[in-house]
């Protein structure tokens, strides 16, 4: 995914939803995802950090071209 150079996580996220809904539609798989479920049910994670505050900037997380975030289960409170 490609977000620009002093992108914050909230950019990084609607990246993540544009590029997952495009492949989707490719490979006509699901066509509706419910965001609000995901976002609510998962963090996005880069070195074991949650990305939590969506204003944040992703340098201030310490990312970098071609660092991988991923998705972690939120634990019940």
């Amino acid at each position: 995914v490609v977000v620009v150079q002093n992108a914050s996580v909230l950019d990084l996220k609607k990246a993540l939803r544009r590029h997952i809904q495009l492949r989707q539609a490719r490979q006509g798989g699901v066509q509706h995802l419910s965001w609000k479920y995901i976002w609510r049910t998962y963090h996005l994670t880069y070195a074991g950090e949650k990305l939590a505050d969506d204003r944040k900037k992703l340098r201030e997380y310490g990312i970098r071209n071609r660092d991988e975030v991923s998705f972690i289960k939120k634990l019940r409170k």
